[in-house]
């Protein structure tokens, strides 16, 4: 068999096994307002009401279009959801593949990917856009990875498109548009130093320098901008020092060698940065066509930059202590220890290395300390990659003799996870590292390459470790307390609900199965209302909602009420449905002055639980 053949035949198998592990979870479970707000954005859509112009999303407006699409596909179903993202997740898992072969053997590509799979989409297969942005950064990092090994622009301008597409399916596709900028200027210093090898030191005094200085100024700004909110160490360490980092080593980069002609340097990260950005605004320019056609463009711009830091302030979650840091000492020193001792391994070494992580993976199902230490070994290391990627990539290795792009290879990998890890913020719950923890496994594969070989029993313990434990501690957890501890996820039951054809857990299928009963009996027209923040009553119930508003905790506090009412008066709706307990991400409960508004007209009631529904004769 020839090592092409090797190579597809692993290919197959991974993605067979990655096809059949997810699709096995695909129904399982789900957060209401969730899977509500991504249904009914897509089935306003499809009633012809265009994204922040007619309602406000609460993305950018491209996702509910292709979730549209899905729906006309396959049906109107909370399913449909899951198989649109199910779809590219499988296309996904090749990109993965690519980019670990280029780094190790195909068998070791395989179990990389693999790993890489059950960290992410399994453990929590609602069609989030966050997943489309992760699948978008890898397929981006791919085709630059063709750009590195040929030159050619049109891998450019396919990174940038793909950069567009991630853009107009959540705003923090810009992330990684910033990325593949931070690395298109240390690949212009890499064409740059080639060329001037053999010129003298000198220290540059030119335009091009205090440019590109100025610009990495800029952007350290920005990091530090979006952080003011939660100027806190943890998140200073995790989301602006790490691209400090970055910018201080393109910067010394810049001043370290003479430039002997400025224009060319400037011409030369034209020829990199031009078709990177043509490619990222032509989907975008085709989006807003039908804005600016209807007037609308100052409300997309409002709903995508301006409503993002309304919800900032209102829904975060402080990333965890410094000291959590420290989780990843243990793997530190012993990849360390392996790294630089002077004699060979001992026998009796791998069993017991293999016995303690046996007994440590045991004990994550029932202590919770030992499941927040092996946590904590992986949710910071994005600063710590940093660190070591910042130390390795500062001069040239014995590792970039023997492969030339590597070290190319490694900065790229390094500056799309550094910014795509800032999808974190405001909202660090432990679910959002999974939302970069692919491009993290494959950086750490890609500075691996620079590490002196050691013993092969040590990585494959320890990716066998980490692919246990989130196969059966993370992938079958409750979203609640992921992170925090091992709690097995509720038996769960298909939902009777024709728009539902999901799992959800036992204990809510009747209680959703006799509110949808409720809504649609005492429903006199094709309008109900359903509020605070219960999206998904909408769809389920086949009802349409008469207000702007997807979440009401986004909404104007000022004039909520009136809103409200008159659109409930406007269009004849004869059911309300109150949601009592404030949940999820953004809890706030009813107002007292909505809630008497809604008792005056709607006089009838029966409760469900939590949920109350008010209906008039």
């Amino acid at each position: 068999m020839t090592d092409k053949a090797r190579e597809r035949l692993v290919l197959l198998v991974v993605l067979l096994v990655s096809a059949f592990y997810v699709a096995w979870h695909l129904r399982r479970g789900w957060l209401p307002p969730d899977d509500g707000a991504l249904a009914q954005s897509a089935e306003r859509v499809m009633q012809g009401e265009l994204p922040h112009r007619d309602f406000e999303d609460v993305y950018t407006g491209a996702l509910a279009f292709f979730h549209a699409g899905a729906f006309r596909l396959f049906g109107m179903t909370l399913w449909s959801l899951r198989l649109a993202v199910f779809a590219v997740f499988v296309a996904w898992v090749p990109a993965v593949f690519a980019i670990a072969s280029r780094f190790v053997r195909p068998v070791s590509a395989g179990a990389i990917t693999l790993l890489a799979v059950v960290w992410s989409l399994p453990n929590y297969v609602a069609a989030m856009p966050s997943w489309y942005n992760l699948f978008l950064a890898t397929f981006g990092v791919a085709a630059l990875f063709r750009y590195i090994d040929d030159g050619r622009a049109r891998w450019l301008m396919l990174a940038g498109l793909l950069g567009g597409l991630s853009f107009l399916v959540k705003v923090v596709g810009l992330f990684y548009i910033a990325g593949v900028l931070l690395f298109l200027v240390f690949h212009a210093q890499a064409r740059w130093l080639a060329r001037d090898a053999s010129a003298p030191a000198a220290r540059p005094r030119n335009v091009y320098a205090l440019f590109v200085s100025a610009g990495l100024l800029i952007f350290v700004a920005a990091l530090a901008a979006l952080v003011r909110r939660q100027l806190y160490a943890p998140e200073v360490a995790h989301f602006v020092v790490p691209g400090v980092l970055i910018s201080a080593l393109l910067a010394r980069n810049e001043w370290m060698r003479s430039a002997t002609n400025g224009r060319e340097r400037f011409e030369t990260l034209a020829k990199m940065v031009l078709p990177f950005l043509v490619g990222a605004a032509l989907p975008i320019i085709l989006f807003l066509i039908p804005y600016a056609r209807s007037g609308a463009l100052g409300a997309f711009a409002h709903g995508v930059f301006v409503l993002p830091t309304k919800r900032f302030s209102i829904a975060s979650f402080r990333m965890l202590p410094l000291w959590t840091l420290l989780g990843a000492l243990p793997l530190a020193l012993l990849v360390a220890r392996a790294q630089w001792r002077s004699q060979p391994a001992r026998a009796w070494e791998a069993p017991v290395l293999a016995l303690v992580l046996f007994t440590l993976l045991v004990g994550t199902g029932s202590t919770p300390e030992l499941y927040r230490s092996v946590w904590y070994s992986v949710r910071g290391l994005v600063p710590l990659l940093t660190v070591v990627g910042i130390i390795v990539l500062s001069k040239p290795r014995a590792a970039d003799v023997v492969r030339p792009l590597l070290r190319e290879q490694t900065m790229l990998l390094l500056c799309v996870t550094v910014m795509c890890s800032m999808i974190q913020l405001p909202y660090s719950a432990p679910l959002y590292f999974c939302y970069v923890a692919p491009l993290v496994l494959l950086t750490v594969v890609a500075l691996w390459c620079y590490m002196q070989p050691m013993p092969r029993a040590i990585p494959v313990m320890v990716l066998v470790f980490y692919a246990g434990f989130a196969v059966l501690r993370i992938n079958r957890t409750t979203m609640g307390r992921m992170g925090t501890l091992y709690l097995p996820y509720p038996p769960t039951e298909r939902m009777t609900t024709a728009r539902g054809a999901i799992d959800i857990p036992m204990f809510q299928r009747d209680g959703y199965d006799r509110v949808i009963s409720l809504l649609q009996k005492h429903s006199r027209g094709e309008y109900a209302w359903a509020g605070p923040d219960a999206p998904e009553m909408y769809f389920l119930a086949g009802l349409r909602n008469p207000t702007r508003s997807l979440y009401d905790v986004f909404d104007d506090a000022d004039g909520h009420t009136e809103r409200v009412l008159q659109a409930i008066d406007t269009h004849g709706v004869n059911v309300v449905l109150v949601n009592r307990v404030p949940r999820g991400e953004f809890p706030r409960g009813i107002s007292a002055d909505l809630d008497a508004g809604l008792a005056k007209r709607f006089p009838m009631s029966d409760s469900v639980g939590a949920l109350l529904v008010r209906w008039r004769e």
